[in-house]
């Protein structure tokens, strides 16, 4: 039975492991838990993508000819090896193929059930129409935009803890607020919200574009550089 069970369970976490390989996989987890220090793990984790790709066909040709000649213990350290460097080498491949998602994606569809979670959109919004939109636009008609960090974050964003919220009319001139997380070498991401009727903007579909997805009405998620 015991056999069986791990059976089961390798035959379910190989194929995610394969598509979308350690690095997808905390991306995820990195969005899921708006977890810097994730972000910073597969900065430093990036390089083994380049030992994937060279070590896993090397590793494949060399099991097709010496299979027979190892003993149980070497073919496991093999399958290992394998594993490893396919785990990193193939979801590299797929992706430039257009065939799995990129790290962008899984990190942005992370975030947004970690958003979903812990936003309360509606208060948000409610103290957003507190402010004047008067105030967020100069005397010549232009933008102005007001940013919130540390102590002068309200209470509905506090709990978030964003490195900033900024403050900015939208294309129809009505007030939005911008919350950030992120940095200059592992990108940003944050959370948008305007009035009910403010539209997701489209996601880009290049491999590092930004992404977009809708958080509730007039609210959305994105992540980019």
């Amino acid at each position: 039975m015991l056999a069986i069970l791990g059976m089961a369970a390798l035959a379910v976490v190989l194929p995610g492991w394969f598509v979308w390989g350690p690095l997808g996989i905390l991306a995820y987890a990195g969005g899921l838990s708006n977890s810097m220090g994730v972000f910073v793990a597969m900065f430093y984790l990036a390089p083994l993508v380049i030992v994937g790709v060279a070590g896993f066909p090397i590793l494949c040709v060399r099991a097709a000819r010496t299979w027979c000649l190892q003993t149980p213990k070497q073919r496991r350290s093999l399958l290992l090896w394998i594993m490893f460097t396919g785990g990193f080498g193939i979801p590299f491949v797929l992706g430039l193929a257009g065939l799995s998602p990129s790290l962008s994606d899984l990190q942005v569809r992370g975030f947004r059930h970690y958003a979903e979670r812990h936003t309360d959109v509606e208060i948000i919004r409610s103290w957003l129409n507190t402010l004047d939109p008067n105030d967020y636009t100069d005397k010549h008609g232009g933008t102005v935009e007001e940013r919130f960090m540390g102590a002068r974050l309200p209470p509905c964003m506090a709990s978030l803890r964003p490195k900033w919220a900024t403050v900015l009319p939208d294309e129809r001139g009505r007030l939005m607020v911008r919350l950030l997380w992120g940095g200059g070498f592992i990108g940003h991401w944050g959370i948008v919200v305007g009035q009910e009727d403010l539209p997701t903007p489209p996601s880009d579909s290049s491999p590092w574009g930004d992404r977009y997805l809708p958080l509730g009405r007039g609210a959305y998620i994105w992540a980019g550089d």
